[in-house]
């Protein structure tokens, strides 16, 4: 189908990187109170609750109820609405590793079956995913430290930071390091399930970058996980998220960083053929350019659809446009673009004025091989959701797609490898593809959540039988994925199997399988023996 082109003022908000979220009521916010108890009973119960006093007694002025202060502030700061509705019957946020061991000590003790959840940045998307209903929530964004080593080479980082929390630092020193692409997303989660950075084809994913996790384990204790300390928890924990234990500090490998080229342009939907070209072009080149980074948008809200590219070319010896992206800008349609000289600070803020904090959010993402012909066809599935999702108010409709060409995928070996299953021989070039949804009422979220669902399987089934070979690859980006979708499974099963065997390891009794359901777990509900006392199933 074909879109109205957007009017002038929105072209004006394009321009100004503040894009569509710019256009949203900001009334949205006013449609739920979080930190308030859906269920009033909430607050009494949560005094009353053994853990949470067990908890208050052993962190003082760390452990907060519903209708405080420190409650209320944990719980709004959610970047979507469906977390910042759950009431925890307490949160607990400890300052330091010391803190985080006595809660894992309570919480994880032979005799308790309290669920609990842990978060950093609090960016996951989907209801549950870091927060709880009838549990706690412990809220890491105390530790957020960062700390360069005196040779520069690593940069330590609380795992409650933020990513501008790390550049910040870094740019005023001429230092960068493979990290998020919006400023407000958590170092934490993003790390451990797996990372894609400006850098990528530099440096492969965030995960690849990390020298050694500070973690706690489920018995309270605190190891360093690394090339030559736990080796098979480093590895797992590059991609495994948090199926092993808390992590409390990432120490990350760091190298020198000059402004570089990059920003945003935006065209009119019409140019989506051409776009598609110079992707699909980009996307499978042989001689993939190391500094190049692309994220390609197709949009849709009320006052029209539009198509963004992000153009990052993080080079140390050339800060003027790149030759790689000319194809971009030989498109026509302009709408304007940001283009500029900038660091990693000001780009990553750009990026993230994209999503703010406030609305319903949802996100679902995929994988196949790079296909001219399909990326086509996946733009046209895309477009033809667009008249079941209109009535849905605020909405915003995004579809993403970015390469994961063998460059990156190859960086991983050399650095001690992850838990990704990705293989830069066999794989070939892939493409990312991540749909973003946010709208403002909760009678929409079926409409919402069926349509981006439907879509997937689609692409899905195309990719697999319509195209032979298939062009289907199981592969699901963590950071992407909605909370419905396999990850683990999409990671192949003998990776699946090997972060099995490091989780019986470190977590013999399961903890973090069955009184962490937030994330994505190793074992299926079903799967997890009842009574067993530890995490093993019936299954490999």
């Amino acid at each position: 189908m074909s879109h109205p082109p957007p009017g002038l003022s929105l072209c004006r908000i394009l321009i100004s990187a503040l894009a569509f979220s710019a256009l949203r009521p900001q009334t949205a916010m006013a449609q739920v109170q979080p930190g308030s108890p859906a269920n009033p009973s909430n607050t009494t119960a949560s005094s009353n609750n053994p853990t949470c006093i067990a908890l208050f007694k052993a962190l003082p002025g760390k452990v907060s109820l519903p209708n405080s202060n420190g409650y209320s502030a944990s719980v709004k700061s959610y970047f979507s609405l469906q977390e910042a509705e759950i009431t925890p019957y307490c949160v607990v946020s400890p300052e330091n590793e010391q803190d985080v061991s006595a809660a894992i000590k309570i919480l994880a003790a032979p005799d308790s079956t309290t669920k609990f959840a842990v978060r950093g940045g609090g960016h996951t998307a989907w209801k549950g995913s870091a927060n709880i209903e009838d549990g706690v929530t412990i809220d890491m964004r105390a530790i957020n430290t960062v700390h360069v080593s005196g040779d520069k080479t690593v940069t330590s980082v609380g795992a409650g930071a933020l990513w501008r929390d790390v550049y910040s630092v870094l740019d005023a020193m001429g230092l960068a390091t493979s990290g998020g692409r919006a400023a407000q997303v958590g170092v934490g989660g993003l790390t451990t399930g797996g990372g894609l950075s400006f850098f990528s084809a530099r440096f492969g994913f965030v995960c690849d970058n990390v020298l050694s996790f500070d973690i706690v384990l489920a018995d309270g204790t605190l190891v360093s996980a690394n090339a030559t300390s736990h080796p098979d928890l480093w590895i797992a924990l590059r991609g495994g998220s948090n199926n092993f234990g808390v992590v409390t500090r990432f120490h990350l490998r760091t190298f020198p960083q000059t402004p570089f080229y990059g920003g945003q342009v935006f065209y009119q939907i019409e140019t989506a053929p051409q776009q598609i070209d110079a992707f699909a072009k980009m996307a499978g080149a042989a001689d993939f350019d190391e500094n190049a980074s692309l994220i390609t948008s197709f949009s849709y809200t009320a006052q029209g659809g539009a198509i963004q590219n992000s153009l990052k070319y993080p080079s140390t010896t050339l800060n003027t446009k790149p030759a790689v992206f000319q194809p971009f800008f030989d498109i026509g349609s302009q709408l304007g673009q940001t283009m500029r000289v900038s660091n990693v600070t000001d780009f990553t803020t750009e990026q993230g004025a994209f999503s703010p904090n406030g609305f319903r959010q949802l996100y679902r993402t995929t994988t196949f091989k790079n296909s001219r012909p399909f990326l086509d066809r996946v733009y046209t599935l895309w477009d033809t959701t667009i008249p079941l999702i209109k009535p849905i108010a605020g909405i915003q409709w995004a579809l993403s797609i970015q390469p994961i060409p063998p460059l990156i995928t190859s960086r991983s070996a050399p650095l001690g490898g992850n838990s990704l299953g990705l293989s830069p021989t066999s794989d070939g070039p892939l493409v990312n593809c991540l749909l973003t949804a946010t709208w403002n009422n909760t009678a929409d979220d079926t409409l919402a959540q069926n349509t981006a669902v439907q879509l997937f399987a689609d692409i899905e089934k195309e990719a697999r039988i319509q195209n032979k070979p298939s062009l289907y690859h199981p592969y699901k980006y963590l950071n992407y994925a909605d909370g419905s979708q396999d990850v683990i499974g999409g990671y192949g099963p003998e990776v699946k199997k090997r972060l099995r065997d490091v989780s019986r390891k470190y977590d013999p009794r399961g903890v973090f399988q069955r009184q962490v359901p937030g994330g994505f777990k190793l074992w299926t509900p079903q799967e997890l023996v009842v009574g067993a006392g530890t995490a093993e199933t019936s299954t490999a």
